[in-house]
């Protein structure tokens, strides 16, 4: 007994007394450690004692979900080593915000990390029961952390954040976007921390998000909802190859309107292009440009939601046609066979 309180001593202030023989592997001698972690009960410093690393490897932790409030909802993992009451005890966190837990009874969870429960409830362990508990929490399931991401994405709908989200990242999670995005997108968050609770809305240009520019790609919140505008869409026909229904994804003027139409055909009038705008009133406005004048360096105008372009025929194109036709083909070939 005599031999073990000057290893205590030596232990406790002496550093220069390092080298005393060590004794035989015994239970007592498993006590020797504890007085250190009582003598530095900050969370930083006895952050690294309570960590399994095989166990937090294992399952893949990053840093950054240790980052993330626990909340109602949310599903955790407890265990402690060598604790049979509390090995991979799963717990959900109620609407109390406080879990119950074997041997500790309720302990407050919401509000704090993984890292801060952990430390929690290891001081717990450590002033009742153990001397030095190693304890590991995991959170299974984060529903208290999410972001909702909606319009036109592959997968709209709630998404768990998982670690630290970027803008871009919760495009991605969502599958990323259809052809009927626009070209901004909206971050809607509600603010707590002000007197009265208000709701910010933030429009990023999406043309700017793919620079992934720090200012831009701003970081997520749980409860932030990010809504991706739908594209505008307008219309060509005529004498176009490929008339249909186009989404103004970027910037589009009356003549690339044309080009992605299939470009005109062959009888079309390239003097008459038809721009139809509907007003604020109602009313249609009928404009008309020239493909030939814009293949001159004429300025385009640019086209807007709901805007109609019509190519027109050429009559005498239609008649020239026509012409090369009967000769090319014959009289005989243009009959009806019957």
């Amino acid at each position: 007994m005599r031999r073990c309180s000057i290893i205590i001593a030596a232990l406790l202030g002496l550093s220069s007394c390092a080298g005393v023989p060590s004794q035989p592997a015994r239970s007592p001698a498993a006590a020797l450690p504890s007085p250190a972690p009582a003598t530095t009960a900050a969370p930083g410093a006895s952050a690294p004692a309570p960590v399994s690393p095989p166990d937090a490897d294992a399952r893949g932790a990053a840093p950054d979900v240790a980052d993330l409030t626990l909340g109602t909802g949310d599903l955790i993992e407890v265990s402690v080593f060598d604790v049979q009451e509390l090995s991979n005890l799963k717990v959900r966190i109620p609407s109390s915000g406080a879990i119950t837990l074997p041997l500790l009874g309720a302990v407050p969870a919401a509000g704090l990390t993984a890292g801060e429960l952990q430390s929690v409830i290891r001081l717990r362990l450590q002033e009742k029961y153990m001397h030095d508990p190693q304890v590991s929490v995991f959170v299974t399931e984060h529903k208290s952390q999410r972001i909702y991401v909606s319009g036109p994405v592959k997968s709209p709908g709630p998404q768990e954040l998982i670690g630290r989200v970027r803008l871009a990242d919760a495009l991605a999670m969502a599958g990323g976007l259809t052809d009927e995005a626009g070209r901004s997108v909206q971050v809607i968050r509600k603010r707590t921390d002000t007197p009265t609770p208000a709701v910010v809305t933030t429009v990023i240009d999406l043309d700017k998000l793919a620079t992934s520019k720090d200012e831009v790609n701003m970081e997520l919140q749980a409860g932030d909802v990010v809504e991706v505008a739908r594209a505008g869409a307008y219309y060509v026909g005529g004498e176009v190859n490929r008339p249909g229904l186009f989404y103004l994804k970027t910037r589009t003027t009356v003549a690339q309107s044309t080009v992605n139409a299939g470009g005109p055909k062959d009888v079309a009038d390239w003097d008459d292009l038809r721009l139809y705008r509907r007003r604020s009133d109602g009313s249609t406005e009928v404009k008309t440009f020239s493909l030939n004048e814009f293949e001159n360096g004429a300025a385009s105008p640019e086209l807007q939601a709901d805007d109609v372009v019509i190519v027109g025929k050429s009559g005498l194109k239609v008649f020239l046609y026509s012409v090369r036709d009967f000769f090319k083909f014959g009289i005989g070939a243009s009959l009806p066979i019957l």
